[in-house]
């Protein structure tokens, strides 16, 4: 590169370093903000893959108390994220197709879901919790197309689910670290948020990590290194003590010896293992407090109360619902009505949300909203129960095994969304996102 032509190079790097010191006598928590911003945009226009990844790995740490603020340091990565794949698609070359013209139901369902959140910000009580969420979702949509960009063959599927899974056994070692004692049980959470929350996490990465050891073939020490961060999934899963999250991994495994293909025998093993497991942690090792907690089966910290006002919202409004991030503003409207409610707190002092992201989501949204965001569950999970068929006609069972690991990380997902409202996760839309990826690759494999 000649002189002339590397000077406005040079003058940009100038100016950001000005910039940056600029910022760092102002702020200089801004100041590392933005340099790490910079950073990862540097990354994500030299390679969107590596970019994901580091997207997939900064957002385990996006409820860390330090990033408390609206506009957390994920945030950012993501805007940043969607920005450099805007740039990527418009300079790619004609003809190579993407996730709207791959799937365009998966895209218009995608679209006309966000139109419809943004059309119940005229109807919310609460515009300005309306808009956050409309954000949010608009962020976690345009995972979908980023993931089906970035990942263009096995060495991106590989990449990303091993960054997955590392982002997922680091937030269980976290919140085993840090959690606190001198209760009559402990439940750990961490990183993930709720424990439930982790639960969810800590139940699709074990079955990544455990589709990843079966998938692996030629390399000893990695497979049992996926097999021991499993193990390690499943021991912060116990201490979770998530009913949901035990509920999904029961669910999974039972999928799992109907959808495991040429692995079925060694996945209904596997499942047995898993099961005695438990069985023999909450008999023997766990306390009686958290084994009663585990076994019984109640309405948990007010789940079902919040369910039934929940009914009461979709009753009332069954086309529309309250407004899209407006179930805590709402539920107390709904609270004297016929019917016991036994535990108000959870709608009157402390509003939550529905802890079911079907129910979350026909209340706030109504029958469209719901129906839509129910479809591109099911068109997400289908294209990956789809590469998964393609790649076992095609011979690579690498990607097969993969992508049925997939699909079972998905339907734990599907079970665990009855028990908490986590579909504005972002783990939900990144793994999605791979389904149709994975197909796109399964497409353009030669035919056997």
């Amino acid at each position: 590169m000649t002189a002339r032509a590397q000077w406005p190079i040079n003058g940009g790097l100038l100016a950001l370093c000005a910039l940056l010191g600029l910022l760092a006598g102002m702020s200089p928590a801004l100041a590392v903000g933005a340099a790490l911003a910079a950073v990862f945009a540097t990354l994500v226009a030299a390679d969107l893959t590596v970019g994901l990844c580091v997207f997939i790995a900064v957002s385990f740490a996006e409820r860390l108390p330090a990033a408390t603020s609206d506009i957390t340091l994920v945030k950012a990565l993501g805007a940043l994220l969607a920005i450099s794949w805007l740039a990527a698609v418009a300079t790619r070359r004609a003809g190579e197709r993407q996730l709207f013209t791959a799937h365009p139901g998966m895209t218009v369902m995608a679209a006309l879901l966000l139109a419809w959140m943004v059309a119940s910000v005229g109807w919310a009580e609460d515009p300005e919790a309306a808009r956050t969420d409309v954000l949010r979702y608009a962020l976690n949509f345009s995972l979908l197309p980023i993931v089906y960009s970035a990942v263009q063959n096995r060495r991106h599927v590989g990449a990303v689910l091993g960054v997955y899974v590392a982002g997922a056994v680091l937030s269980a070692a976290y919140a085993m670290a840090t959690a606190e004692g001198g209760h009559d049980y402990e439940r750990i959470s961490g990183l993930a948020g709720t424990a439930n929350e982790l639960a969810s996490l800590l139940v699709t990465a074990l079955l990544l990590a455990v589709g990843l050891a079966f998938a692996i073939r030629d390399r000893p020490a990695l497979r049992v290194l996926c097999l021991a961060a499993a193990a390690f999934c499943l021991a912060g899963l116990f201490l979770t003590l998530s009913r949901a999250g035990l509920v999904a991994l029961g669910a999974a495994l039972v999928a799992a010896v109907f959808l495991g293909g040429r692995r079925r025998i060694g996945l209904a093993l596997l499942a047995g293992v898993i099961g005695l497991a438990a069985l023999g942690y909450f008999s023997f090792a766990a306390s009686e407090q958290a084994r009663e907690r585990v076994t019984t089966i109640g309405s948990g910290t007010g789940r079902t109360d919040i369910w039934t006002v929940a009914w009461r919202m979709v009753d009332a409004q069954p086309v529309t619902g309250v407004g899209v991030g407006n179930f805590r503003t709402a539920s107390i409207h709904y609270l004297l009505e016929p019917g016991a409610i036994l535990r108000d707190e959870f709608i009157v002092d402390r509003p939550q949300v529905a802890h079911n992201a079907y129910l979350n989501v026909l209340a706030e949204l109504g029958i469209v909203g719901a129906a839509l965001f129910v479809g591109l569950l099911l068109a997400g999970t289908w294209a990956a129960w789809s590469a998964a068929r393609e790649f076992e006609r095609r011979g690579d069972p690498f990607l097969e095994t993969c992508s049925r690991a997939l699909v079972l990380a998905l339907v734990a997902l599907l079970v665990a969304g009855v028990f908490a409202s986590d579909q504005l996760n972002k783990e939900l839309w990144l793994l999605l996102g791979l389904g149709p990826a994975l197909l796109a690759i399964a497409r353009r494999a030669p035919e056997p």
